[in-house]
C-alpha cells in the first residue's frame, strides 16, 4: 500500500511495475515511452468506468480459458466484438476518466481491433466451425485473453480493496483429469492372465523381453509397467499412404519409438510391413532407426529416398503386358480347375441318375412322385398321434427329416427328369421335345433359341444382383443350383448319347481324372494368392539399399529397432460347432515374432507355425492380412456368396497348416468343397485364413487384450459416410469377449450440413474391468484418427477434393494410384498427424515430445471429467 503523498508522485511506469511488463506486455516499453511519466491519478470516474469494465471482463467468454472442445469460436469473437460497444458506454457515462480511457483503448486498439478485423471475414465464411481450423483463433484469443487480465488487473489496481481476478481460477476439472491419467493400466502382454496356460505365459515373457530390448535401444524404461501401442487399419493403399502421413507426424516429434507395438489390418499392414522388414531384419542398421534424426522418416529439404521408394510402388498392382497375360491364364487356369472338379461332381450324380433311369420307368417315376405329397400330408397328420402314443417330444428331428428327404427326392426326380428333356437339343435333335419351341425350327434354331433364352435369363438376373442387394441372396442361391443342375444335365445327356458300354466308360474315365485331381491339386497354388503376394512384397518390402528385399521370417525378428509387430487376419470358420465363436463365423487369427493362432485355435510358436508352412514369411503374413477378396469373409461369409467366388476363383486367403496336425503336406479338392460351403472350421490339418478386416478392421483389439494403456488408431478404412463401422464393431467385440468399455462420442467427426466434420479425431476413454463382477476398473486412453476433411486443408488437398470428389474415400478397389493420388493421402495423413500437437490442445510440445505427457495433455483439453462409479457398466454400444 501507497500512502496519499506518494500516490501524487507516482508516475505511470511505477504504477504499472506490478505487471513485470515484457515485450509482449500489453502495457510494454512502447506504451511507456508515451505515458510512462505520467502522474497515476485517477479519479471517481476512473473508478466508476473501470468497476463497470471489469464486471464485463469477469463474465465473458472472450476472457475465460476454455478446454478444446468447449465454447464456440463465434461466440467468442462476438464477446469481444460487444467489448467495443460497453467500451464506449463506460466512457460516455464517466467523462472525465482520462486514465481509464488510455488504458481500456490502448487494449482494445492495439490488441483486440486487429484479431476481430483478422478473424471477422472468416468466421462469416463459416472456416471457425471446423475445430482443428480454429486454433489459430484459440492461440490468439488466448494472447488477448492475457491482454484482458492484464488490463483488469489494472483496473482493480484504481479502487480498494480488489475483487475477483479474472483469468486466475484454471480449470476446477483439470486436477481431476490430472488424477485420473496418473493412474497406470496393468499390461498383459500376449492377452495372459495369472490364471492362463503355462505356454500362455510363455510366450508372454518372451513378448514383454523383446520389448524391452526396443526400449533399452531407445534410451525408455525398459521396465515400465505399462504398454502403448499404434494401429493401422484395413483399406487397401488408401490406409497405407494415409498410416504413413500419420507416422511421419509422430516420428518428427520423436514419439514412434515410444509405441511398443505396431498391430496393422489389411491396407495398414503394407506400411506397418515396410517398417518391421526395414528395421526388424537386424539389430543394427545405421542411419536408420524410428528416432526424428535417422532414416525413414527423418526431412532434410524434402523426404528421404526410401519413401520416395515407396511412392514408386503405390501402384503396386500394375504391371508388363506379359506379366497381365500370365496373371490372366493363371485365373484362368485356376477358374478351369475349380469348374472341372464341380462337373465331376455333375458327371457322378449325372451317372447315378442314368444307372437308376434305366432301371425305373417314367411312368413308375411319375407314379411315385404323384404318391409322395399323400404320404407326406398323412405324416403331417399322423405325426402329432405318434409323439402323444409314444410319448417323444423331442429327438424326433432326425427321422422327420430324413423322412422329407426320402418323400420329396421322388418329385425332385421327376423335375430333373423335365431340366433332362430340356437340355437335350444340345445332344440330339429335340425330336422329343415338346415345349414352348416350334417344331418347324431346324435343330440348330432351336438349339440357338435356348442359348438365346439362357442368355436372356443371365441378363436379367444379372440386372436384378445389380439393382436390387435384397433379393440378392436369393437369386444368387437360386442361380448356384441351376447352374449345378444344369450341369448334372448335361452330363446326364451326355451319358444317354453314348448308351450303356461307352457311358461306363466315360465315367471311369471321369472317375480317374477325380482321382489325379484329388492327389495332385494343391488349392493354394490354383489361386491369386501368390501373384498378390509378389507384387506387395516387391513394393513394400524394401532393404536399407532402396531394393525389393527377401522377406524376414517373423521368427528372425530383431527388436531392438522396429516396434514389436501384430499383424492381424480372419480365421474363416463358418462350420464351427465352438460354442465361443456366438454364430460369428470367424475369430481373429493374429501373427506375431512370438506366436501365432486364434483364441479358438489355441496359440503356438511361430516357429512351429513356420516349420509347418514353409512359405510363411512376412509377405505371407502381409498378404493374408490384406486378402480381401476370399470365399470366406468372415463376418461376411456367406455360402450363396462363397459358392460363386470359390468358382470364379477369386481367393486371395490361404489354407495354412496346423502345426503338428496330420502329415498331408498340402490343402487338396476337399478344401476347395469347404470353401465351396463355406463349411470350414477349427478341428482340420489346414484352417482358411484371409482378411484382417473380415473380422476387426481397426487393428486395436490385440492392443485392447494386452490392456494397453494408450492407443493411437488410424482409421483409413472407406467410409464415405462417416458410420464409423470399423470403430463400432471393435466397440461390440471388446465388450463381449473382453467386458472393455469404449467410451465414445464421435459426434465431431460426423459430417456437417457443408459435407466436412468438424475434427479430425476423438479422444476416448478405455475402461478396462478388473475384480469380481468387475468391481473396479482401470482406464486407458484412445486417440482415434479418422480419415476426413474439415475444409481448412491446404490448397493441394481443396484443388485434389476438386479433381477428385470421391477423395478421402476412393474405393479400395482402387489400388492403382497415381503421384498426385498418393502424395493426396499421404499428405492429408500428416495435416491430421499434425492437429494432434496444436497448441491450443498441448501447449508448445516442442519436437522432443513425451508420450505420456502429451496424453495427459490432450485429456486435459479433450476429456471431462467422469462421474461417479455407480457399479453398474455402461452401455456397450454408443
Amino acid at each position: 500500500m501507497t500512502n496519499a503523498a506518494e500516490d501524487k508522485t507516482r508516475t505511470w511506469r511505477q504504477a504499472l511495475s506490478q505487471l513485470e511488463p515484457s515485450e509482449e506486455s500489453a502495457f510494454g516499453p512502447d506504451f511507456l515511452r508515451v505515458y510512462g511519466e505520467r502522474l497515476w491519478q485517477p479519479n471517481d470516474a476512473d473508478r466508476s468506468a473501470a468497476h463497470s469494465l471489469h464486471v464485463e471482463l469477469i463474465s465473458r467468454i472472450a476472457t475465460q480459458t476454455l478446454s478444446y472442445s468447449e465454447g464456440v469460436e463465434e461466440r467468442a469473437l462476438g464477446s469481444l466484438f460487444r467489448l467495443f460497444e460497453r467500451g464506449r458506454k463506460a466512457t460516455d457515462a464517466n467523462p472525465g476518466g482520462a486514465t481509464f480511457e488510455t488504458l481500456f483503448w490502448h487494449v482494445l486498439n492495439s490488441r483486440v481491433r486487429p484479431f476481430t478485423a483478422k478473424w471477422h471475414p472468416q468466421s462469416a465464411s463459416g472456416a471457425l466451425r471446423a475445430l482443428d481450423s480454429s486454433d489459430e483463433f484459440r492461440a490468439g484469443l488466448a494472447d488477448i485473453q492475457g491482454a484482458l487480465v492484464e488490463l483488469d488487473k489494472v483496473l482493480q489496481s484504481m479502487g480498494s480493496p480488489p475483487g475477483y481476478i479474472v483469468g486466475r481460477s484454471g480449470r476446477p476439472d483439470r486436477d481431476a483429469i490430472d488424477k485420473e491419467m496418473a493412474k497406470s493400466v496393468h499390461w498383459r502382454p500376449m492377452g495372459a492372465t495369472s490364471g492362463e496356460e503355462v505356454q500362455l505365459a510363455e510366450y508372454a515373457d518372451a513378448e514383454k523381453s523383446e520389448i524391452a530390448k526396443r526400449r533399452d535401444r531407445y534410451g525408455l524404461d525398459a521396465a515400465r509397467p505399462w504398454a502403448a501401442g499404434l494401429a493401422l487399419s484395413g483399406g487397401g493403399i488408401r490406409s497405407a499412404t494415409f498410416s504413413m502421413g500419420v507416422m511421419v507426424s509422430l516420428a518428427k516429434r520423436n514419439l514412434l519409438h515410444q509405441f511398443d507395438y505396431l498391430s496393422s489390418v489389411s491396407g495398414g499392414g503394407y506400411a506397418a510391413a515396410f517398417l518391421t522388414q526395414l528395421l526388424g531384419s537386424a539389430s543394427e542398421l545405421p542411419g536408420f532407426s524410428l528416432s526424428d534424426t535417422d532414416a525413414p522418416f527423418t526431412r532434410d529439404e524434402g523426404e528421404t529416398l526410401i519413401l520416395r521408394r515407396i511412392r514408386h510402388g503405390a501402384s503396386y498392382l500394375s504391371g508388363s503386358f506379359l506379366e497381365r497375360i500370365a496373371v490372366s491364364m493363371a485365373q484362368a487356369q485356376g477358374i478351369f480347375i475349380n469348374f472341372l472338379v464341380l462337373a465331376l461332381v455333375a458327371a457322378a450324380i449325372g451317372y447315378a441318375d442314368f444307372l437308376l433311369r434305366r432301371l425305373v420307368s417314367q411312368e413308375m417315376a411319375v407314379g411315385i412322385a404323384l404318391i409322395s405329397p399323400i404320404l407326406l400330408l398323412f405324416v403331417f397328420v399322423a405325426t402329432p398321434l405318434v409323439r402323444k402314443l409314444s410319448g417323444v417330444a423331442r429327438g424326433a428331428e432326425t427321422w422327420m427329416a430324413w423322412l422329407g428327404i426320402i418323400l420329396l427326392l421322388p418329385i425332385l426326380w421327376v423335375v430333373l427328369g423335365a431340366v433332362h428333356v430340356g437340355w437335350q437339343p444340345l445332344f440330339q435333335g429335340a425330336y422329343h421335345l415338346h415345349l414352348s419351341v416350334p417344331e418347324k425350327l431346324p435343330d440348330a434354331s432351336r438349339v440357338s433359341a435356348w442359348l438365346t433364352a439362357l442368355g436372356s435369363v443371365s441378363a436379367v438376373a444379372g440386372a436384378l444382383l445389380t439393382t436390387f442387394s435384397k433379393v440378392r441372396p436369393l437369386l444368387l442361391t437360386v442361380l448356384g443350383v441351376l447352374f449345378f443342375v444344369c450341369l448334372e444335365a448335361l452330363a446326364f445327356n451326355f451319358y444317354v448319347e453314348l448308351d450303356w458300354p461307352l457311358a461306363t466308360a466315360a465315367f471311369a474315365a471321369c472317375a480317374l481324372l477325380w482321382v489325379f485331381l484329388w492327389v495332385a491339386v494343391d488349392v493354394n497354388t490354383t489361386s491369386l494368392h501368390a501373384y498378390y503376394k509378389a507384387k506387395l512384397s516387391g513394393s513394400f518390402l524394401i532393404g536399407s539399399d532402396l531394393k525389393s528385399a527377401a522377406a524376414i521370417y517373423l521368427s528372425d525378428f530383431k527388436p531392438e529397432l522396429a516396434l514389436f509387430p501384430i499383424i492381424n487376419c480372419a480365421l474363416n470358420v463358418p462350420g464351427s460347432k465352438n460354442p465361443s465363436m456366438r454364430g460369428r463365423l470367424s475369430d481373429i487369427f493374429s501373427l506375431t515374432p512370438i506366436a501365432v493362432g486364434a483364441p479358438v485355435l489355441g496359440y503356438r510358436s511361430t516357429k512351429d507355425w513356420e516349420k509347418a508352412n514353409p512359405n510363411l514369411d512376412l509377405a505371407t503374413a502381409m498378404a493374408l492380412s490384406g486378402a480381401a477378396i476370399s470365399p470366406q469373409m468372415g463376418l461376411r461369409t456367406t455360402r450363396y456368396a462363397s459358392f460363386w467366388l470359390t468358382l470364379l476363383n477369386l481367393r486371395l486367403g490361404l489354407w495354412l497348416k496346423r502345426p503338428s496336425e496330420g502329415k498331408t503336406a498340402s490343402p487338396g479338392v476337399r478344401y476347395l468343397f469347404r470353401e465351396l460351403t463355406a463349411t470350414a472350421d477349427e478341428c482340420g490339418e489346414f484352417v482358411n485364413v484371409s482378411d484382417g478386416g473380415h473380422i476387426e478392421n481397426l487393428g486395436v483389439y490385440e492392443l485392447l487384450r494386452r490392456r494397453c494403456r494408450f492407443i493411437v488408431a488410424v482409421d483409413g478404412e472407406n467410409d464415405p459416410k462417416m458410420t464409423f463401422h470399423a470403430l463400432t464393431n471393435l466397440q461390440r467385440l471388446a465388450y463381449i469377449d473382453f467386458g472393455i468399455v469404449l467410451e465414445l462420442d464421435l459426434d465431431d467427426l460426423r459430417l456437417t450440413q457443408t459435407g466436412y466434420s468438424r475434427s479430425h479425431f476423438r479422444f476416448c476413454r478405455i475402461v478396462y474391468p478388473t475384480g469380481h463382477q468387475d468391481t473396479t476398473e482401470q482406464i486407458g486412453y484412445l486417440i482415434y484418427l479418422k480419415l476426413s476433411l474439415t475444409g481448412n486443408e491446404g490448397e493441394f488437398l481443396r484443388r485434389f477434393k476438386l479433381d477428385e470428389p470421391a477423395f478421402p474415400h476412393h474405393s479400395t478397389a482402387d489400388q492403382f494410384f497415381s503421384e498426385p493420388q498418393f502424395e493426396a493421402y499421404r499428405a492429408l495423413g500428416e495435416h491430421v498427424g499434425e492437429k494432434l500437437f496444436l497448441p491450443a490442445i498441448v501447449g508448445q510440445q516442442g519436437l522432443n515430445v513425451d508420450l505420456e505427457d502429451w496424453f495427459r495433455q490432450l485429456g486435459r483439453s479433450l476429456l471431462d471429467v467422469r462421474p461417479a462409479a455407480t457399479g453398474s457398466k455402461p452401455a456397450a454400444t454408443p
